[in-house]
Order: C-alpha cells, then structure tokens, then sequence
C-alpha cells in the first residue's frame, strides 16, 4: 500500500513557481458549503530566521497528496496526476523561538476569500441591474428580470475581469440556469455578498461553493447519493441532533420601497406555532423576487433541523477498509447504510453534505436535512442596524 504524502508548490502572486517544501506538517482545514476551503496552517521545517523568497505572504501555495487512490510513485513536480488538496495564498506567518525550539508556521487561506475582498462593479460603477441575456448591466434603465444562474455566472465573470486571476473559475455545467428569474438592484455588494443574494433568490436547496482548487458551482445537489457510506466499513460513530431553534414558518420581506409581504407555511405553523423571521432587501426590484426569496427561505427553514456528524476514515490502510476521502465535497449528496429502516425519517436515501472537516486520514462530515447550508440571513442582515437611522426603515404599517 502506498502511503500518503504530502508536498506544497510555492509560487509568487504572479504564478511565478519558487520552490517544493517537502518537510511540512499539515494541520487540516474545513471546507464549508456556501463558501469554500476555510484557512490551512501547515509547520514549516525552517529555521527561526529563514528569509527565502518562498515565505512571502501573498505567496501562492498548492497543496499536493500521493496515495492510494493516485498511484504515484512521485509528486515532486506536481504533474502525473498528483491530486490537490488545497489552494491558496500565505495570509500570516508566524515566527517562534524558545530556547533550542524553533518554529515557522504558515497560514493559509483558500482563493474564495478574494471574494470578500472587492465590491462587484463595471469599472467605477458599483451599482449593478439585473437584465438578460448579459446577466448584469450598467444602466438602470434596463432592468429587467435575468436567471438567477446567469447572474452568478456573470457575477464571476466580473471578478475575473476586474482581478485578471483566473483563481476562482467555473464550468458552464457547474453553473447552469436555475429556471428561476429576479429583478435585483446590485448597490455596492462585495461579490460574496451578490453570491448570498443570488442563493436566497434560487429555487430551494440551490447552493454555492468554491472547492480547494477554486472551482466554482452554483446548483442544486444530485438527485440520488454521490457517496454510499456502510457502517463498520466506511465510519463506525455517528451523531444526531434534532432542533427545533431554527425552524421559521413566516418570514416578512420588506423591499423598502413598496413591497412588503408576509409569507407562511400553514402546515408548519399548525405543528410548532408561529416563528416569524424579517428580512429587508433593498435590492429586491419586484414582486416575483420577493416571492422567490420567499418560497425558499420557508422551504429550508419551516422544518426542525436534522444534523447528523460522522467521521469517514481513509482507505489508504492494508485492512480495505475507509473511503477515498478526498473525493467527498459540500454539496455532494450520500446516503447511510447499515441501520434500521425505523430510522428512515433521519438516514433518508439522499442526504445533502454541508461541512467537511479535512485531515489527512479521515474527514468529519456534517449532514443537513432539509437545508442547503443556509446562508444567515441575520449575517446578511448586519448592515441593517446602520440603516435603520430614524425612519426605522420606513417600513409600512401592514403588510399583503
């Protein structure tokens, strides 16, 4: 059996390749649905006071494994198939020294942060309309409802033009048309902010992501299991928890202009009472957005949360035993077997991935019921307190 390695190419910002660092020790990272590769440290095996030109921040760096599942004898270059496990840039580095103890350790984070770094725009113009077939126009004259899909696309589309990288990227496949239009006003929104925006307007359980080499998707999970995992094969623990905390039956949605509409799920309300949630968009532009936004929130939001954690071990062992863990992502869907069929209402046959916390032998999954890892809408919300001022929003005394 061929053990697992690991290397790091290093390369300056501008693709530039600098050197292989061999000798590191790698602490693992969480990829996370609606986002993507949280930050990576790895332990440099370097002097206190090393000063190449590969430990810049800023510096590009590419994860690499050999296993089993590659079949490579050497990945010294990176080619031959070596599969990446993370890709990104030195955000920190930290220096220590204490006594005979010396310590570099390198922090990374993964290409998808740049989103939160830019505000979406057209050269100096940062406030964006909806229109179709380009997606996203200039000119507020027109406005006009576009595919939700169509806009993420071109929400990408503008940061590669603006940034000229190339780090985060798509295929049309992972992209496609929701079947799902908005009307939407984009005013000064960093591009995560637009994606989260575009998730809450598509049809329930469409997702976003960027994964560790910084390919993008903006879809809805498969409709059948992308992973079958046996107990006492593949995981050998599970936990479950069943939550009543989260669960909104009626949201308000307030444009702030015109629009503001309540929207209920009876069948929920019967069950558990009302649980109302507010939402104020100011970027919503018709009725039909509202509605959309709507109907999704209640969709992934009127039920008790299901969240069941497992870790699924490696196959690279000599017991046959364990999974190819690096094929497993946020978004993938799978299912569990192995328990009774009593249990159907938690183990259903589809079940939607929305963490995956990585290390080298294993990977601890967390699974949503019902959801589609939900963006906060709270979080997207902060900005709220600051534009409350004294007008309270000017919400209108009743909603339709």
């Amino acid at each position: 059996m061929l053990a697992k390695t690991i290397l790091a190419r290093v390369s300056s910002p501008t693709g530039t390749f600098l050197t292989t660092w061999k000798d590191i020790d790698f602490r693992g990272y969480t990829k996370q649905l609606n986002g993507g590769p949280s930050e990576c440290i790895i332990d440099y095996a370097v002097p206190f006071d090393y000063d190449g030109a590969d430990l810049r921040e800023g510096n590009d760096v590419e994860l690499v494994i050999s296993d089993a599942d590659t079949q490579l004898a050497d990945v010294e270059d990176g080619t031959y198939g070596a599969r990446p496990i993370y890709r990104g840039y030195i955000s920190l580095i930290e220096r220590t020294i204490d006594g005979t103890s010396e310590r570099v350790r390198v922090h990374l984070l993964g290409y998808y942060t740049l989103l939160s770094l830019d505000v979406l725009k057209s050269g100096s113009q940062t406030t964006l309309y909806s229109v179709d077939p380009a997606g996203l126009t200039t000119t507020s004259g027109d406005l006009e409802p576009a595919d939700v899909g169509l806009m993420a696309r071109t929400v990408l589309d503008r940061f590669n033009t603006e940034h000229g990288t190339g780090k985060v990227f798509y295929d049309v496949d992972d992209v496609p048309d929701t079947g799902s239009d908005a009307t939407y006003v984009f005013n000064q929104k960093t591009y995560r902010e637009a994606l989260d925006i575009l998730k809450s307007l598509a049809p329930a359980n469409v997702y976003w992501y960027v994964d560790e080499t910084g390919r993008f998707s903006f879809k809805a999970p498969s409709s059948t299991p992308d992973h079958r995992f046996i107990f006492g094969r593949h995981f050998s623990k599970v936990y479950v928890d069943r939550s009543l905390e989260k669960v909104r039956n009626v949201v308000l949605i307030w444009d702030g202009d015109t629009t503001y509409k309540q929207y209920t799920d009876p069948a929920s309300i019967a069950l558990y009472g009302r649980r109302t949630e507010r939402i104020n968009d100011y970027g919503i532009s018709d009725v039909d957005a509202a509605n959309a936004l709507g109907a999704k929130f209640l969709a992934e939001n009127k039920e008790p949360g299901v969240k069941l954690t497992c870790t699924i071990v490696d196959n690279n062992n000599e017991q046959g035993l364990g999974y190819d863990i690096e094929s497993i992502q946020p978004g993938d869907t799978c299912s569990m077997q192995g328990f009774s069929s009593t249990l159907s209402d938690i183990f259903r046959d589809n079940m939607l991935i929305t963490s995956v916390r990585y290390s080298l032998g294993s990977v601890e999954i967390e699974v949503e019921l019902n959801k589609s890892g939900l963006v906060d809408v709270q979080a997207r919300q902060g900005r709220a307190i600051a534009d409350i001022g004294s007008g309270g929003l000017g919400v209108p005394a009743t909603y339709s």
